[in-house]
């Protein structure tokens, strides 16, 4: 970096003091998710016991190093899923708010409504329960937007960004297949450079040993005769001509990945470039998407309406008149109702009949029941010898 600057992320290099850090995943994290295919949704909220490896230990240009920018295609997936759920189970909470306000204002609204209490201040009993349905049909309407208009939209996102094949996402297929047919000459090479290493590094080796078993042959005092010094020495100058030959094949090698390491990293990098535009694309719908959940969820619109509800139940409250409750009661059922005194009344023959009116009529029995009356009647009177008598004397 020029300058001295430091390679910081442009949205931690603005964001104000006091704020939430940027939350980045450690290199190990993106391993676990890369290697574990059991991790449960949402993987990245599990505890990470493996060591995150160190930055020299991770590279993109390694041989399937692009591997976590392929499956970073399928964590985005989950995260559709993840987010979907997050807004369903919180439009369920607005629905199931609502209707716990609208099932509570009707059992209340029962129960003033046959209770004892009366006048203006049963008004304003009814009128709790008045605001609990106008609060639940905010949230009701909140529950609608939130289905609709957030839900919805991402889900119709993800239908049209991820479409699913037979094993994958396509879009991971194509990703990794991709950079697969970007990385496969590079690794053809890279494994020669690997195999003439080897080679290499076996040869000199050979040669060490060989040079040393020389050289203890050579010295005054050895037990070896002149042939076995001789046979030592050939092994050792052919030793040393096969550590030239490997290194030369070794340095041909590494030419010839070094000639083709700039049509690699081009490849590489317009795969990757697809890869992060495809990310780039997500994250902002999901920035918007967060934006637009924002809106729908905030009761600011909705100032207006929950203050006049609460305007006007504080009013009703307060318009309740104690004074007027009782006045009332005093008379329709107290003091204030007119006194009627007892006074000589002359006999009219009709003061009978008007008591008989007076007093409740009995209520007559279910037809089946008087049936079933009749019946048991009839068995016990024909039954005994003083309802045959009674019979009798009836039809005499």
């Amino acid at each position: 970096m020029e300058n001295g600057d430091t390679d910081v992320p442009v949205d931690a290099q603005n964001e104000p003091n006091g704020s939430e850090v940027a939350s980045y995943p450690q290199l190990g994290e993106i391993k676990d998710r890369t290697d574990n295919p059991n991790v449960s949704s949402p993987s990245w909220s599990s505890t990470v016991t493996a060591t995150a490896p160190s930055s020299s230990s991770f590279n993109f240009w390694d041989v399937n190093g692009y591997k976590p920018t392929v499956k970073r295609i399928d964590d985005g997936a989950r995260l559709c899923d993840d987010f979907l759920k997050l807004l369903a189970e919180r439009a369920e909470i607005e629905g199931l708010y609502a209707a716990k306000l609208q099932g509570w204002s009707k059992k209340w609204k029962e129960f003033v409504n046959k209770g004892p209490e009366y006048g203006s201040l049963k008004s304003s009993w009814l009128n709790i329960t008045n605001e609990a349905d106008q609060l639940a049909e905010i949230h009701n309407e909140l529950q609608i937007r939130l289905v609709n208009q957030v839900h919805g939209n991402l889900q119709k996102w993800k239908s049209s960004n991820y479409h699913k094949s037979l094993l994958s996402w396509k879009e991971t297929k194509n990703a990794e297949d991709g950079f697969s047919k970007a990385q496969k000459p590079w690794t053809k090479r890279h494994e020669e450079v690997l195999k003439c290493k080897r080679a290499y590094y076996q040869a000199c080796k050979a040669r060490d040993l060989a040079e040393k078993l020389y050289k203890e042959s050579s010295v005054e005092g050895s037990v070896t005769n002149e042939e076995q010094v001789r046979k030592l020495k050939d092994k050792a100058s052919k030793a040393t001509n096969d550590a030239q030959v490997t290194k030369e094949k070794y340095q041909d090698s590494l030419r010839d990945i070094g000639n083709y390491n700039p049509k690699y990293t081009e490849d590489m990098r317009y795969q990757f470039t697809k890869c992060q535009d495809t990310e780039e694309e997500r994250k902002k719908f999901f920035k918007g998407t967060l934006i637009t959940f924002s809106q729908q969820v905030s009761l600011v619109p909705h100032f207006s309406r929950i203050s006049s509800i609460y305007s006007d139940l504080k009013a009703t409250f307060e318009a309740t008149d104690v004074l007027a409750d009782v006045s009332w009661w005093a008379v329709n059922c107290g003091v204030e109702m007119p006194v009627i005194w007892p006074k000589f009344e002359e006999y009219t023959g009709q003061e009978e009949q008007q008591q008989q009116q007076q007093q409740p009529q009995p209520q007559p029995q279910p037809q089946q029941e008087t049936a079933v009356t009749q019946a048991d009647s009839s068995k016990s009177d024909t039954g005994s010898p003083a309802t045959k008598k009674s019979s009798v004397c009836t039809t005499i």
